[in-house]
């Protein structure tokens, strides 16, 4: 505030462990700022946790950040352009999750905010608070190693020489477990104790056993207890939830939980197609097959009820970006009919369309294929990466193999509030005859 009041450039970084209050702490620093009549920029790297702050924006969308920034790329914004006005006269930019992007997103908004400011100091003299964990999951570098994936991290820019870190360090989410509290902590500091393999216990009171398909069914009846009575419960909805690392297992844990849902299935088949095949070489049934991470599925199966999250930004301005939860009302031909679980929109009524959604590149396709689909996928269960940033009272962790990437299993634990609500079911959770269930624990 002390920069806000004298206008001068300084760039901050909050640090803090899941769950204690950086989301609280940025509502009341934008508060602070806008009541001075001052313009402050609210931004995440995360879709859902965008919806958590008045005004806030995906970075992506905001900035125009390219997808696949390299060395030396620019945002996407002209010098001329009402977004770089808005920049010039902004006091002060928020961008939380910072430590989920990779560094070369932040060193092309540092070049476009002194390419549109005319200042050549950092971020061209701006305000910049940026936020994170890096007990967290870090940047995704596809099938990319350890030290590929710390070089891409903020810490290895050369602009974090010129940043002030500020810590939290009381977590609030599980304030009132301060046991919990305290074994998070050791679990994303890599200090719980191991043993081979990087194995460690999982608490008795979160461990479910494993005893085959009844393991699966006793974790639904745990998160998802009476759902058939269920239907149309908002706080039912938001406060439950299954994660688990691999988007396969999000699909079969979906499918398992909607047939347990009342009401009649509705499905939804998708019309795929390459482009420029006039010859119709890639047959149908083969496109079908085909479902990548951040796509809908070729049939979408729904119910009236039941709760879908959106994959793709429709409208950040009203809360419809890529993670944003909402619940169905109706099921039409054409269109669903819908309405936002969270955010400063909850409950405002939406209705979502079939719109041509392009696979990503990371799959590597020898094609390029298109599936008009409606850009939603059930959200009962979800992956951990999807699910950083949020809180789910009620959790469930299904972990059919270890975790595989740095954080994720921290960042599974720590949407929980206490021990007694969060339940883990390790597939292979038996090691050298040691009693308990164990997991891995990458760090």
């Amino acid at each position: 505030m002390e920069a806000v009041e004298t206008n001068t450039g300084a760039i901050f970084f909050v640090d803090g462990p899941g769950g204690t209050g950086k989301i609280y702490l940025y509502r009341a620093l934008l508060a602070s700022v806008r009541s001075q009549g001052r313009i402050a920029i609210a931004t995440i790297t995360s879709g859902i946790a965008a919806t958590l702050l008045p005004g806030g924006r995906t970075t992506d969308s905001r900035f125009k950040i390219p997808l696949n920034p390299e060395a030396s790329f620019m945002c996407s914004i002209t010098k001329q352009s009402d977004l770089a006005e808005l920049i010039r006269r902004a006091t002060i930019i928020i961008w939380d999750e910072a430590t989920m992007t990779n560094r070369y997103a932040f060193e092309a908004l540092n070049r476009t905010l002194i390419d549109i400011t005319g200042v050549d100091y950092p971020f061209g003299g701006k305000i910049m608070v940026f936020g994170g964990d890096f007990r967290q999951v870090l940047p995704i570098v596809p099938k990319g190693t350890k030290a590929e994936t710390i070089a891409a991290s903020i810490v290895k820019s050369s602009l974090w020489s010129n940043i002030q870190i500020l810590r939290l360090k009381q977590n609030m989410r599980s304030i009132n477990d301060q046991q919990f509290g305290e074994f998070l902590l050791r679990v994303g500091d890599g200090v719980q104790p191991t043993i081979v393999d990087e194995m460690i216990k999982v608490p008795t009171l979160m461990a479910i056993p494993w005893n085959g398909e009844e393991s699966i069914v006793r974790l639904l009846q745990e998160i998802y207890p009476d759902i058939r009575n269920h239907s149309f419960d908002v706080g039912y909805m938001v406060s439950r939830g299954i994660i688990t690392p691999r988007n396969e297992d999000v699909d079969k844990l979906n499918e398992k939980i909607i047939q347990r849902f009342l009401g009649v299935s509705r499905v939804y088949h998708s019309f795929d197609k390459v482009e420029n095949d006039t010859q119709n070489l890639y047959q149908q049934e083969s496109l079908n097959s085909i479902s990548p991470g951040g796509m809908p599925p070729h049939a979408l199966h729904l119910k009236v009820g039941a709760p879908i999250m959106l994959l793709r930004n429709l409208d950040p301005s009203f809360d419809l970006c890529n993670g944003t939860r909402l619940l169905c009302r109706a099921l039409n031909d054409n269109f669903i009919d819908s309405k936002i679980l969270t955010g400063h929109f909850k409950g405002t009524r939406v209705f979502l369309h079939r719109i041509p959604l392009k696979a990503p590149k990371n799959l590597k396709l020898p094609f390029e294929m298109t599936r008009t689909q409606f850009p939603v996928r059930l959200s009962f269960a979800l992956t951990i990466n999807k699910s950083q940033g949020q809180t789910i009272p009620h959790v469930g962790i299904y972990l059919p193999d270890h975790v595989f990437s740095h954080g994720q299993l921290y960042v599974a634990l720590s949407q929980g509030v206490s021990d007694q609500t969060t339940k883990v079911l390790v597939k292979k959770g038996s090691v050298n005859n040691e009693e308990g269930v164990y997991t891995r624990n990458v760090v």
